[in-house]
């Protein structure tokens, strides 16, 4: 029993440390030109070459609620950081249970993606008695193990125009 609660607990650690967040900025998803957590624009320095990053997401349970994006660097890894963009898409825009999103403007960097699917659009995880109610999911990685997921899990270099895949994961 006591193995049972740890692996619940550990397994509930996991969303709630890497997804909830009350301080989620709302963005379209036409331009990464937004706040940031450090209150500066995501869109770099015109130097610099920039790269654009198309998001699918599958397996979306319902059309309640909005998808909930974080994007993570080397300089704001998760789960211990907020990222550096946070955007916001409603569910209306799905296609079936996927949803394709675009953003442009990034440099290069190692950087990672992970995503809340907030079905009740309250700007936090909702838990069940022991696991999360809501959905999550990672860029380019399916979470199945049995420990939280670390930042080198679902990162990736950008270094040109990038395709990622998240398969959404519930309880």
């Amino acid at each position: 029993m006591k193995v049972l609660l740890t692996i619940i607990a550990l397994l509930s650690s996991i969303v709630v440390n890497g997804q909830s967040n009350s301080d989620l900025y709302q963005a379209s998803h036409s331009n990464i030109s937004t706040q940031t957590t450090s209150g500066k624009l995501a869109l770099n320095d015109e130097k610099e070459e920039t790269y654009a990053i198309t998001i699918t997401v599958t397996h979306i349970r319902n059309t309640k609620g909005v998808i909930r994006f974080k994007f993570y660097d080397d300089s704001t890894p998760f789960p211990d950081d907020l990222g550096f963009l946070r955007v916001v898409i409603p569910k209306t825009e799905m296609t079936g249970d996927s949803l394709r999103v675009t953003y442009s403007g990034f440099t290069s960097k190692n950087m990672a993606i992970a995503l809340l699917d907030d079905e009740n659009d309250n700007w936090e995880l909702d838990m069940g008695w022991f696991l999360p109610k809501e959905g999550h999911a990672f860029s380019d990685y399916y979470h199945s193990a049995l420990r939280r997921p670390v930042y080198e899990d679902f990162s990736f270099m950008l270094e040109g125009d990038k395709k990622v895949k998240m398969k959404m994961k519930y309880y």
